[in-house]
């Protein structure tokens, strides 16, 4: 038996916040060590915050999609 459409998206998702998952939590880490170094590197601060929220919430994103897929099944 093949795979359905939905299971190929499914996995594809999956693998996705895998991915993301590992970029995320490097962001959350490089977040974290700007703060702790603060008032140095401050003006990295921003930048660092808004990618780490983008990537958070596309994360956030994809999971709630993978979860609607999955609940349609």
């Amino acid at each position: 038996m093949s795979p359905t459409t939905a299971d190929t998206t499914i996995d594809a998702l999956k693998a996705q916040i895998k991915k993301l998952n590992s970029k995320a939590g490097q962001m959350k880490m490089d977040l974290h060590d700007i703060a702790e170094g603060l008032p140095a590197n401050l003006e990295k601060l921003p930048s660092i915050a808004a990618e780490t929220y983008a990537i958070y919430s596309q994360l956030h994103d994809l999971k709630q999609q993978l979860k609607n897929l999955e609940a349609a099944q």
